[in-house]
């Protein structure tokens, strides 16, 4: 596959995550993490985070995962200030010690605490269970980074949402009535069947954010 090296990288980042060929949006993907922390905040917000939204859609299962993946530390650098190239920690010292000071940006954290959330609760109920499980661990991760008084109102709502989900409440739900009725009668439909995988995300994803919401290591920093 040809890819121009000689575009500037965020250039070359946008260009590709919307290629027509999938392994182009494949490689790509994989690199919006480590893009976002070389350009840095302001950059990450104007030119990365406008290309989600087509990429949460996109039709190969294995490119929402690694998308799914890449939104925790891409939302790092997005909403933390001090984080990223030149600045003093690193997204991985982030990941490796939660506790460390965060300088948050204003516009960032609203970002993030909303489009990119937005973005993790569509992919937390994908029809694929590894694009879900990718969803989650950066959803449950997402609550360390955050203050910790928001993780009640951003971040736990999607899971109690999630365990409450009835046969028909799902994106995927294309099934009448009545032919759910007949198909009751012989075995578990496929509606059905994801409907019980998302409850189950559902509850493992409590389970994690039950250690985040207690998380007194999380300093109260002041959004800036």
């Amino acid at each position: 596959l040809t890819v121009d090296d000689d575009l500037p990288l965020l250039d070359r980042i946008v260009r590709y995550c919307r290629s027509g060929i999938a392994l182009q949006r494949l490689v790509h993907v994989k690199m919006l993490a480590e893009t976002a922390e070389t350009v840095g905040t302001k950059a990450t917000l104007s030119t990365l985070i406008p290309i989600l939204s087509s990429l949460v859609t996109d039709q190969e299962s294995v490119i929402r995962q690694h998308l799914a993946s890449q939104l925790l530390p891409l939302s790092i650098v997005s909403m933390i200030r001090n984080v990223g190239v030149g600045q003093k920690h690193s997204v991985a010292d982030m990941l490796e010690d939660k506790s460390l000071p965060k300088i948050y940006d204003s516009e960032g954290y609203k970002v993030v605490t909303t489009a990119v959330v937005s973005h993790l609760q569509v992919l937390v109920m994908d029809a694929d269970v590894d694009v879900r499980r990718s969803a989650s661990d950066s959803l449950a991760g997402l609550a360390f980074y955050i203050r910790r008084d928001d993780v009640a109102t951003v971040i736990l709502p999607i899971p109690l949402r999630l365990s409450q989900q009835q046969p028909g409440n799902n994106a995927q739900s294309t099934k009448g009535k009545k032919n759910r009725d007949q198909q009751q009668q012989q075995q578990q439909t496929p509606e059905e069947g994801l409907t019980e995988e998302l409850r189950i995300t559902a509850a493992n994803l409590l389970a994690e954010l039950g250690g985040a919401g207690e998380n007194d290591s999380i300093p109260r920093s002041l959004v800036r």
